[in-house]
């Protein structure tokens, strides 16, 4: 109350405390708690800022437990965020989508995924898996997408591939073309996000003896978690 410019005197006589009582409180070093409080906040802020304002405090819960491994509760969060002044600014989905491919290692040699996310909810629009070039398994996730979806023309996917076959794929789809900003710190977030998610809960439990066996395996989990 006396740090929101009330004054001290009349702050403990609400309060029902003595000033002395309030000066020695002011005195102690931070606790534990605040200096926790503290660290937070400035990673709170340092996550808003790369998001470019654009996350709320669910998002920011779920980047700080899965690629910062904080231990957090949802309340702390919008805590601390609405603190700071700190808030979320809403979103259009299928206005922007994100796709990333990784190898993952099989028995019988790397596997590579493809993911298409909306921007937006972090929604699954679509994967794709082979061997094949990574152009050719991209364009097939976002067919997968687009088809899966039924998504209007408007969507603009960004991410690596600007290869010819998935920017014809996108224009054949009524999607306006990728721009290839492969640094973008909000992209990777949310694709960051959602493979820590995925290794979690799925790709680190065991070791995977075949590409089919991952295949089968990456197919059952994205369909359970595909909205």
């Amino acid at each position: 109350m006396a740090g929101e410019g009330l004054p001290i005197r009349t702050a403990t006589r609400v309060l029902g405390i003595s000033e002395s009582g309030y000066f020695t409180w002011r005195g102690r070093p931070p606790s534990a708690r605040s200096t926790r409080h503290l660290w937070l906040t400035d990673l709170i802020a340092s996550i808003h800022s790369a998001s470019r304002g654009t996350f709320g405090y669910r998002r920011i819960h779920e980047e700080l437990t899965l690629r910062h491994g904080v231990t957090i509760s949802h309340g702390t969060v919008e805590l601390l965020m609405r603190r700071a002044g700190l808030q979320g600014r809403p979103g259009v989905p299928d206005r922007l989508w994100v796709t990333d491919a990784v190898e993952l290692a099989t028995g019988q040699g790397e596997l590579l995924c493809v993911i298409v996310l909306d921007a937006h909810a972090r929604r699954l629009m679509g994967w794709s898996t082979g061997s094949a070039p990574a152009a050719a398994v991209a364009a097939d996730a976002l067919s997968r997408a687009v088809l899966r979806h039924s998504v209007h023309p408007g969507p603009r996917p960004e991410g690596r591939f600007t290869t010819l076959v998935f920017t014809e794929r996108a224009h054949a789809r009524g999607l306006a073309p990728p721009t290839g900003l492969v640094a973008d710190r909000n992209d990777h977030a949310v694709i960051g996000a959602f493979w820590a998610r995925a290794r979690t809960e799925l790709l680190d439990h065991r070791e995977w003896h075949s590409r089919l066996d991952l295949t089968t395996a990456l197919s059952d989990y994205f369909e359970g978690i595909r909205v």
